[in-house]
């Protein structure tokens, strides 16, 4: 028995050590060359790109969800995850080593429509590798612990992706026209003055997109190495079948109203916020990265809060704090304009607070409420369904794109009209959330009474010993 599990613990350890390891290349690769990253905002920005297209954009990493559940398919008779999860997720990385030719068509148009047909395929191939990679890491590490692993992992891989996309950024900003002292001085003692011209702004992009698909290859050798479970014997069962019985768990269903729901009010001016940083407001792309430093390092400090407060009150009671906070981010937005924007320094603070616990929940909730050895089936159907909400209402931010609206006081840009409409469905999700039941969950108000008791308690224990060392 000891034997036994001194070697299911030795297993989970070194997939921890191994998925870690893996997610850091992961990492570095989807803040360089992934749907959402600044990089690919800054080429459709020198592209010329329109509000439709930054929707699309937006839409097309939401759509890619859709192709979890072929994930499912493909290894619906699979007795080991691990090949395809490798190979899937391998052909879309490499995809993204061709971003850079979107600069060699006659019509600048038709290289954005380039670049979004391209990420299309890629992300949808690495959804796929990303809903096998789920079901893989669930056989994996038990449930009592799987908050603290995202946690952790989250924590880590965030840390080592912001100082990679601050040392790019930099690197970027140097062929804007306007320089800083230190960013002069930087080409000057490189003496790299002729290649920092803003005509080769787009070309370093396109670098840097291949050197990202580079470093995602890379990781995935070292994912082939994290160890498996082989997978349970199943009774026989269809495909179709199998896609039908969550649907007949009630829970799950009341779980997937609130996530649709949650995911079109994310969906709502999701497409806007880069561009509206760096045309409205006037953001250089450091500033941008200024930006997400804040968010990142809320976030970093915040996960291991996270991590033990869904290990020990549930992902329900936590979502409900991240559905407070995350209709509260956007409104934030509506008292900013160019030159004036330090509000979202403290904005920052808060949204990056609020998405790492969101990050952990959406990942977690919906594989603890599902049959055991059915994770897989469970999470992408989710990811599919509440995808496709975040697209629908995505691609309907620049479909209705609004006018500027005056409210006496100040005049709200169209970014910001949306942003507000967005904030305040935000806050509506918490309505089906209190219809979802999460046995191993208990309710807030127990929650917050148990960690302010913690916290009192902790420093209390201070204080005492403070008074005994006098």
């Amino acid at each position: 028995m000891k034997e036994a599990t001194g070697k299911k613990h030795g297993l989970i350890r070194q997939g921890y050590r191994i998925s870690i390891l893996e997610g850091i290349f992961a990492q570095m690769y989807g803040n360089l060359a992934q749907i959402g990253s600044s990089f690919i905002t800054k080429l459709m920005v020198i592209m010329g790109a329109t509000p439709m297209h930054y929707s699309l954009l937006s839409a097309l990493g939401q759509a890619s969800a859709i192709w979890q559940p072929v994930g499912v398919a493909l290894t619906h008779k699979l007795k080991q995850r691990k090949q395809a999860c490798v190979w899937i997720t391998a052909a879309g990385r490499s995809l993204t080593l061709f971003l850079g030719l979107a600069l060699l068509f006659p019509l600048r148009e038709q290289g954005i429509w380039f670049i979004l047909i391209l990420l299309a395929i890629s992300a949808g191939l690495q959804s796929m590798g990303a809903n096998i990679w789920i079901a893989w890491i669930s056989d994996l590490i038990p449930l009592s612990i799987r908050g603290r692993f995202f946690s952790r992992r989250n924590q880590i891989l965030i840390s080592v992706g912001l100082v990679v996309s601050y040392l790019v950024s930099f690197h970027v900003d140097l062929f804007e026209p306007a320089k800083g002292g230190l960013k002069q001085l930087y080409i000057g003692f490189m003496h790299t003055e002729s290649f920092f011209t803003p005509s080769n702004q787009a070309w370093f992009l396109a670098g840097i997109f291949v050197f990202a698909t580079l470093i995602g290859l890379l990781g995935l050798f070292i994912l082939a190495r994290q160890p498996e479970r082989p997978m349970r014997d199943m009774p026989a069962q269809g495909l179709l079948s199998r896609y039908k019985e969550p649907f007949k768990d009630k829970n799950f269903r009341l779980l997937l109203g609130f996530g649709i729901w949650w995911m079109l009010a994310i969906g709502v001016g999701s497409p806007f916020w880069g561009p509206y940083m760096l045309k409205k407001l006037s953001m250089s792309l450091f500033e941008m990265q200024m930006y997400g430093t804040i968010h990142m390092l809320a976030s970093l400090f915040s996960f291991q809060f996270w991590g033990k407060f869904i290990d020990r009150f549930g992902n329900k009671s936590a979502m409900k704090i991240c559905v407070a906070l995350g209709g509260l981010n956007p409104m934030f937005w509506l008292f900013t304009a160019a030159g004036n924007y330090h509000i979202l320094w403290f904005e920052g603070l808060v949204s990056g607070f609020m998405w790492a616990g969101t990050g952990i929940i959406t990942t977690n909730f919906v594989l603890s409420i599902a049959v055991k050895g059915k994770e897989q089936v469970y999470s992408g159907l989710y990811a599919a369904l509440t995808g496709s909400a975040m697209m629908m209402s995505t691609l309907a931010s620049g479909i209705f794109y609004p006018a500027k609206l005056d409210i006496g006081l100040r005049i709200l840009e169209p970014e910001q009209v949306v942003f507000g409409i967005g904030g305040v469905m935000r806050w509506l999700a918490i309505i089906p959330l209190f219809f979802v039941v999460e046995k191993r969950g208990i309710p807030l108000r127990k929650a917050l009474s148990a960690s302010l008791l913690f916290v009192l308690g902790r420093v209390s224990g201070y204080w005492q010993n403070l008074f005994k060392r006098i």
